[in-house]
């Protein structure tokens, strides 16, 4: 059945949700900016929406966490300067004629080593380099009536990341050459320290040297690929996510409806930009959440704005890590009662806090609107407050809604 049946306003209910978001996160950007994992403004920011989400659920917490937020982009400009060592070692190497390539072995395994466990594993091998800080989540539960047999979270993450240079100033071609450049000098170097080592073709090894120098530039601009000076309001990415979850617990309470046996938690987590730190606290400390006999998942909103690029994740993480097929197929179900034919797909570059929660134990689904290109605004300063589109927020919330009460209804059988 579809919820809005139950309700005699539910549909304008739900088009109020688009303005409610809209009016939070305009305040949030106002007032507290852009929100780094650690800072004060991310702290005003999870305050401001527990205080709010009181009115609406049973226990409202703030758990804090400790984290290295600044190590997780930290990979790309560490990259960009151990592949400029490489540069120069096989140089030295080639026209020398010593053994100065060999260098390049430890600078070309390190690099790999920091894009692998930071980018491609979220596995924080460059923790140990930076300044540990505190963040925190917001946990808000809407209890079961009855027995709790089910629960269902709903989350969305609070921090907002760094400008990327290249997306501001370029566009997503411009980003994607910049890094696909970068890419292509560290196999190009590879191979040359491979030439440099084992070929005893002098005139080679100085031609592989030479030619590595073609991808200087594009290590050097490494350096400027995220800024740490200006962090972005992230509107869309992700307070949409975070109101989608607001949303879900205010229509409840203000319809009165507390289910029999499920319960309902809103997430709003910290860290997600700065490799899913949150999430994965949250599942850290509480391992109960696995062995309590609940029916229990996770259902992700991240960046809900472009309506035309809806897309449900079954695969996230670089598509590394799967996500739960029925999980997905729930919300699919839902969007398709809400008029969505939503499609399933795998995130190409990057992650959502639904693999923490996979990588946990934890059934779940993303939830995605937005151009996968990348969007422009995405991770720069046009990610705005008056930048959002209510209408795709709202569409989300009914979305989100009616997964909750299929959940409730029958589960994931």
């Amino acid at each position: 059945m579809n919820f809005k049946e139950l309700i005699k306003d539910a549909a304008e209910q739900i088009k109020a949700c688009g303005d409610f978001a809209k009016e939070g996160i305009t305040h949030i950007c106002s007032e507290f900016g852009p929100r780094e994992c650690g800072s004060d403004a991310e702290r005003k920011a999870q305050e401001y929406m527990a205080d709010m989400l009181k009115n609406y659920a049973d226990d409202v917490t703030r758990e804090k966490f400790e984290t290295n937020p600044r190590a997780f982009m930290a990979f790309v400009p560490i990259a960009g300067g151990l592949l400029l060592g490489t540069t120069a070692a096989n140089l030295i190497g080639a026209f020398k004629k010593n053994k100065a390539a060999a260098v390049s072995v430890p600078l070309i395994g390190a690099a790999l080593g920091s894009v692998v466990g930071e980018f491609a594993l979220y596995k924080q091998p460059l923790d140990p380099l930076f300044k540990k800080v505190e963040s925190g989540n917001v946990i808000a539960v809407r209890k079961a009536e009855g027995e709790t047999k089910r629960r269902i979270i709903i989350s969305g993450h609070t921090d907002s990341a760094p400008e990327w240079t290249y997306t501001y100033k370029l566009g997503s071609k411009g980003v994607v050459s910049v890094a696909g450049y970068g890419v292509a000098g560290l196999v190009y170097g590879m191979a040359s320290t491979a030439v440099s080592l084992l070929s005893k073709n002098d005139k080679l090894k100085k031609g592989m040297a030479l030619g590595q120098l073609a991808f200087v530039p594009g290590f050097a601009s490494l350096f400027a690929f995220t800024n740490n000076k200006r962090f972005v309001d992230g509107a869309s990415d992700d307070l949409s996510g975070c109101y989608v979850a607001n949303s879900v617990l205010k229509f409840l309470s203000d319809n009165d409806i507390r289910f029999e046996n499920t319960e309902v938690v809103a997430l709003l987590a910290g860290g997600e930009e700065c490799g899913l730190r949150g999430t994965k606290a949250y599942f850290k400390d509480h391992p109960e959440l696995l062995n309590d006999g609940v029916e229990t998942i996770f259902v992700g909103f991240d960046t809900v704005r472009d309506a035309e690029y809806m897309m449900i994740y079954k695969k996230d993480l670089n598509g590394l890590v799967k996500l739960d097929d029925k999980t997905c197929e729930l919300v699919k179900a839902a969007a398709l009662k809400c008029g969505e034919d939503v499609p399933f797909g795998a995130i190409p570059l990057g992650s959502t806090d639904a693999a923490a929660a996979a990588e946990a134990g934890i059934k779940a689904a993303s939830f995605v609107a937005m151009d996968p290109a990348p969007a422009r605004y995405y991770h720069t300063r046009l990610d705005t407050a008056d930048n959002l589109c209510p209408e795709t927020i709202a569409k989300g919330v009914e979305i989100a809604l009616q997964t909750v009460f299929d959940f409730d209804e029958k589960g994931l059988d």
